[in-house]
């Protein structure tokens, strides 16, 4: 018997899920690399009519492309630092002091997860558009301003802003538990020797945190390189170019035919530059153990009494980040979809107040198809995602294949996959094979599987290592199959994590605005790609009320998410 014989006779399952999993993550990663080398203006890369070329590759290297790339990083680096300063200030009040009523302001700076980047892009445009944004009209009316202005969302200190903004509540969780469990010990000691508070964070808390800080600062980094709903909204309009606008551009041109090979070129460019950051992300996590303050006896959490001053400016800087993160955008898509064209607030507009747009938008068949649309997408994505996910989880934790590391590897993959570039990855791999799912809800599905399937497997990797072996083998000597062992032993206990990670794909996939824009057709439109049809097409009623019935879905989902997580 061969060597591969007996690897296969101990682990049959490996090579199918394998083979599965290479075909989901290093498919579309190896038709971009084939399509980046190809001339495809007005055709597909594996059409007859396209031709082997580098001009993709010279163009992608050309001075204009320079340009791009420093307005990806502006953006980057400027959303990163506005969304560290908050979240840090947050976590040290919630969790480093005697701030009042922390569990409720621990919720509401969570909250704003419920709403896709998108919608809240949307609301920006609404409030801080230079012409007639609510908050532009009432600073003009109070300081007697003339002209537009005096704020803009479409710059590029507006995208880092809302940029920022919108990737606080992800950076707090990061950054909460590091902060909850610092010694304080070291911060007594600090004070006992003279040194005043702000000196004490400044040379002792915030060095004992590096690892925590630099980890998420890191992920976050990668998380906002390939960031694409905020761009495209606003970015597109002030004619701010990121790379991952650029890949879009090239796909979907306003004038003209899709340029796949462009698109490949600065897609394989995008994925180069995301690299870096997780490279670097594990560098730093291998070697957190030199930061540690969790020790023995000496161990002792404590939180700094708040006094009126901190109660007062937390409360002022909490209440202004709510502000502009939650209650604002909410309220003025309220006020939008009760106009039936976009106005400020006024005596006058109220006369104008009108719940038509409502019985126009949410009475209409296409509207209810796209909502049955997104409702299916979110469950097929995460039975899709969890039953892959679970798959590989129980291989890699469970049995003894050598395969283990490779599955493992390939699960955790996409995370590293830019989506843009994911999207257009599985978009060639379907325009070229006869399998006719593109244009049609399966795609998205495979879409969203393969993108969150890295998410997924750290959850049951967790999960599934939680539950001892020793169940199963009882439940095998007393002649169950390994099939009976998983489904009545193992799936019941893990339960909490299959729920937990089901809902947050779920909440993912509804909120995803990438994959609905490239891969969906008339019949698979979901809310995503509607709101931003109607958005395109000067419809603000009706992107106003979609936008509303979205965030109830995604907040409804992400307070199941919270219900389920353990505390």
């Amino acid at each position: 018997m061969t060597a591969v014989r007996r690897l296969f006779t101990r682990t049959p399952l490996a090579f199918p899920v394998l083979a599965l999993l290479v075909f989901l993550v290093l498919g579309p990663l190896g038709v971009l690399v084939f399509s980046s080398a190809r001339l495809t203006e007005g055709t597909l890369p594996f059409e007859p009519e396209s031709s082997w070329t580098t001009q993709n590759y010279a163009e992608v290297l050309s001075a204009g492309t320079g340009a791009i790339v420093w307005n990806t990083l502006v953006l980057t680096v400027g959303a990163l630092v506005v969304a560290f300063g908050v979240s840090m200030v947050l976590a040290w009040l919630i969790e480093r002091t005697t701030f009042p009523a922390k569990k409720a302001v621990f919720v509401m700076v969570l909250a704003s997860l419920g709403i896709p980047g998108f919608i809240s892009a949307i609301a920006w445009a609404f409030m801080f558009n230079p012409t007639n944004g609510v908050v532009n009209v009432f600073l003009r009316d109070l300081f007697n301003l003339a002209g537009p202005g005096p704020l803009n969302i479409y710059t590029m200190q507006g995208m880092i802003l809302l940029e920022g903004l919108r990737l606080v509540p992800v950076t707090f969780l990061l950054l909460s538990a590091a902060f909850r469990a610092m010694d304080a010990t070291y911060e007594d000691a600090g004070a006992a020797s003279g040194a005043s508070r702000p000196l004490v964070i400044r040379r002792i808390t915030i060095p004992l945190l590096t690892p925590a800080i630099l980890s998420a600062f890191v992920y976050q980094l990668a998380a906002t390189l390939e960031s694409f709903d905020i761009p495209a909204l606003i970015g597109l309009r002030a004619g701010i170019p990121v790379l991952s606008t650029k890949i879009f551009v090239e796909i979907q041109p306003t004038g003209g035919l899709p340029n796949f090979g462009m698109a490949s070129a600065y897609g394989l460019l995008l994925i180069a530059i995301v690299l870096v950051p997780l490279i670097f992300y594990q560098r730093i996590v291998a070697r957190s153990e030199r930061y540690a303050t969790v020790s023995g006896n000496t161990y002792r959490a404590r939180r700094v009494v708040a006094g009126w001053r901190t109660k007062l400016f937390g409360g002022l800087f909490l209440g202004l980040y709510l502000l502009l993160d939650l209650l604002l955008p909410v309220l003025i898509l309220i006020w939008t979809s009760l106009q039936p064209f976009y106005v400020p607030p006024s005596a006058e507009a109220l006369s104008r107040v009108s719940l038509s747009a409502y019985g126009r938008l949410l009475t209409d068949d296409f509207v209810q198809q796209a909502l049955l649309n997104t409702i299916l997408l979110g469950f097929l994505a995460g039975v899709a995602t969890l039953t892959l996910a679970f798959t590989v989880s129980w291989i890699v934790v469970r049995s003894r294949s050598r395969l283990r590391s490779s599955l493992d590897f390939l699960a955790f993959f996409p995370h590293s996959i830019p989506a843009i570039v994911l999207g257009l990855g599985v978009a060639l791999i379907y325009l070229n094979i006869r399998v006719p799912i593109y244009g049609t809800i399966w795609i998205l599905v495979i879409a969203l599987a393969t993108r969150y399937v890295s998410l997924a497997t750290r959850q049951m990797n967790t999960g599934i290592g939680q539950v001892q072996r020793v169940l199963e083998d009882a439940a095998a000597a007393s002649g169950a199959s390994p099939l009976q062992a998983v489904r009545r032993i193992l799936v019941p206990l893990v339960t909490p994590s299959l729920v937990n990670a089901f809902l947050l794909v779920v909440l993912l996939s509804v909120k995803n605005l990438v994959f609905p824009l490239i891969l969906s057709g008339r019949d698979s439109v979901v809310f995503s790609s509607l709101i931003w049809n109607l958005w395109d097409t000067g419809d603000t009623a009706g992107t106003a009320v979609l936008s509303l019935v979205m965030i109830v879905i995604t907040v409804a989902l992400a307070a199941g998410v919270r219900r389920v997580s353990p505390t």
